[in-house]
């Protein structure tokens, strides 16, 4: 066998990377990034990319330039004491890094979250379907009065194409975000969301739905809130295309074929939770699917 690649591998994955030997199998992959889940307890995806692939919370960046071979679904590996190995190819742990885990976006004063909002549901379009856009409405509903979210969440999940379908990441979207805000939202969604999307959605979008549960996100999510919370998009402060907030929009509008889309409608999603008053500037339903 070839001497091992080296990555850096994100510490969200540690124990399944440096426990002992077990069977994986690639379930997704791109030119970019081979997908791999872990046959352990907790079904453990780690994503094989390379330096210029979305670092989503499981990644194990090459450290060359190498791009990892776009493996066939179904070809089997071996993951352990650091080590990954499939289709006679290693890859040895060298170094670690851990996925961003925001926090403090609850002390922002509201004024300046409104100014965002407002902001942000300006110049971004909301990539929801009709359908979409009134789950959406029923899941803030069942949250702001402490309902179960259930069936708004089971519209959602899996509801677009794609590895990560657009449903999926707004509600990734929002997981972090109300992580970011510790609303008290975020624990009863992420239950409801990592208890129905094994049986509603594709593989690696159940995986990085558990990420985001726990409030871990790709570095774009993580900046974007950080441009929300310093923005200074207060009513009076200055036009928010002056700071942060427009490069970090771009930034993550620019993961994926819409997949950065939906992360910030959930970031618009979560304020609306948070702060009812937000609300009437994000929800949007078309009459047809309201009079449904």
């Amino acid at each position: 066998m070839a001497r091992p690649y080296p990555v850096a591998a994100s510490a969200a994955v540690e124990l399944a990377l440096v426990g002992p030997s077990r069977p994986g199998m690639v379930v997704a992959a791109t030119p970019h990034a081979t997908y791999l889940e872990i046959e352990d307890a907790e079904r453990t995806m780690v994503c094989i990319a390379s330096a210029d692939a979305v670092r989503v919370p499981c990644a194990l960046i090459l450290e060359s330039k190498s791009l990892p071979p776009q493996l066939p679904a179904g070809t089997i590996g071996t993951v352990g004491g650091g080590v990954v190995s499939i289709d006679g190819i290693s890859y040895r742990v060298t170094r670690w890094w851990r996925p961003p885990r925001p926090r403090g976006l609850g002390a922002v004063p509201p004024a300046r979250l409104a100014g965002a909002v407002r902001w942000l549901t300006g110049r971004v379009a909301d990539p929801l379907d009709g359908e979409g856009r009134a789950a959406v409405a029923d899941l803030v509903q069942a949250l702001a009065v402490g309902a179960p979210p259930d069936q708004a969440v089971a519209r959602l999940l899996g509801r677009g194409p794609g590895l990560t379908p657009t449903g999926d990441d707004v509600l990734a979207g929002a997981l972090v975000s109300l992580a970011a805000l510790g609303a008290p939202a975020a624990g009863p969604l992420g239950a409801a969301v990592t208890a129905a999307a094994p049986d509603a959605t594709t593989t690696v979008s159940v995986a990085l739905l558990r990420h985001a549960a726990r409030g871990e996100c790709v570095p774009q999510l993580a900046d974007l809130l950080d441009a929300v919370a310093g923005s200074g998009v207060a009513s009076s402060g200055p036009d928010p295309a002056a700071g942060a907030l427009p490069r970090a929009a771009g930034a993550l509008l620019a993961v994926g074929h819409c997949s950065g889309a939906g992360l910030l409608h959930g970031v618009l999603v979560a304020l609306a939770i948070a702060h009812s008053r937000l609300a009437g500037g994000v929800l949007t339903v078309s009459p047809a699917v309201a009079a449904a």
